[in-house]
Order: C-alpha cells, then structure tokens, then sequence
C-alpha cells in the first residue's frame, strides 16, 4: 500500500473481489489484492500473534499470504459457497502459517506498505492483548467487526460533512454508545450548538438511525446473496458480549 491512507470502502461484496483477483488483468489483480489486504490485514495480522508468532514472523507470513495471492495461488479453492470470505482467508492462512514454518515460503512479490505500518499493528496489537483472553479466532472475529464498525463510523461521519451537519455529527457521536469516553452534558451541546434539547433529541434519534443503516449496507457488503444481515449482526454484536 502507499504512504496515503487506504481506501476503506467495499466493493459491492467481498466475494466480488475474488473474482478481480482471478482477472488476468495485472492491475485489476493487483488493485483487488491492496483492497483485501487494508480491509482485512490488521485482523489477520492480530490472529497470527495471537496463535504465538511473534512480531516478525507475523509479518512475514502475512505478506506471503498477500504475495501468494498475487500469484493467485491462494485462490484456488476460494468457493463463495462455502461460506463467508474472512473464514475463507482464516482458513487459508492457517494452512500457509504452516507451510511457512516448514520453510516452504519464498518472498517473490510484495504488496506495498508504509514502512511503519507493521509497527503500528504491533502496536495496536499490544494495546489489546493485555485485555483479552480470547482464543486467536476469537480475537480475528472481534477485531474484524471493530474494523468494520470505525468503517461505519467513517462512512456516517463523511455523509454529515458532505450535508453540512459535521458539527452536529462530532458532538452527538460519543452518545451513539455506551463505550464511548464521557462527554458533555447534553444541556451543554444543545447550548453549544445553538438547538433546544428536543431538537437534539431528534437530532440524536436520526443519528442513531442513519448508524443503523449503514451497518446494514456495510454488514450486507461482507455476504453472500440471500445471507440473513440480521443474523449476521446478531453475531457481530454477540463477539463483545461477555
């Protein structure tokens, strides 16, 4: 990838990067791989220490993982029937860690990164680690649907800009949930931003509504046609409970 920030939307589903992975179109191939690889990196990236290896060889065997499929080696058995695509990459790259490690992988090309971006997983991943007993996964799952979640964010966030309305979005965003730091009152906001509270309420309600259905458009992107999106995002919130 480039120095510039990676491009986090989806294409219409993720299976449909597959299919642009297999084109016999180099740049096609290539430009499908680089979208594989910002969606989904750090949550493999997370998986491959979690399983033990550490911050080196994670490294190593995730750019061969994005190596092999720019060969398309690692698509041979992709099957959009069998399932969802980020068990497919968990599962593929199981079996590369392991080749891996027989000493089977031979750098040929590379997908491009910033020089600090393994660094910044490293360190993303040190920050989570010590809070989580999860099993590596677990732990997959749960930073994948965090990822998709700040992409929602990031989606709903840009939508308010382009109406005018970033102020307001910033504001009310802490409220969306519960997790979120302590903001300030919500007397306070209404006074900043010059609305009665009723108004903001409103204002909040929409906000609320608008988070929702771009985590269905967003959840729908990751299936399959006629998948069920809210089994899905029962399952997505079921990762964080406990």
């Amino acid at each position: 990838m480039s120095a510039a920030s990676p491009e986090r939307r989806f294409p219409t589903t993720h299976w449909s990067i597959i299919a642009r992975l297999k084109s016999h179109d180099q740049n096609e191939a290539q430009n499908a791989v680089q979208e594989v690889f910002s969606i989904y990196r750090y949550p493999l990236y997370g998986y491959l220490r979690a399983t033990g290896l550490n911050h080196e060889d994670a490294e190593d065997v995730l750019q061969g993982f994005f190596e092999k499929m720019l060969r398309n080696d690692a698509l041979a058995q992709a099957d959009r029937e069998r399932g969802k695509l980020r068990t497919f990459l968990l599962t593929a790259l199981s079996r590369f860690k392991l080749n891996f490690q027989r000493g089977e992988q031979r750098r040929q090309q590379r997908v491009q990164a910033r020089g600090d971006l393994w660094d910044e997983d490293e360190a993303r991943y040190r920050q989570d680690a010590h809070a989580t007993h999860d099993s590596p996964e677990r732990y997959y799952d749960r930073r994948w649907a965090l990822e998709l979640i700040e992409r929602v964010r990031a989606r709903l966030r840009e939508d308010y800009a382009k109406r005018g309305k970033q102020a307001l979005h910033d504001a009310l965003a802490p409220l969306l949930s519960s997790t979120e730091p302590q903001t300030e009152s919500f007397a306070a906001i209404a006074t900043r931003l010059a609305v009665t509270e009723n108004a903001l309420r409103i204002s909040l309600s929409r906000l609320r509504g608008d988070f929702r259905d771009f985590l269905i458009r967003e959840v729908k992107r990751t299936l399959d046609e006629g998948e069920d999106v809210k089994e899905e995002i029962r399952h997505l919130l079921a990762l964080f409970e406990g």
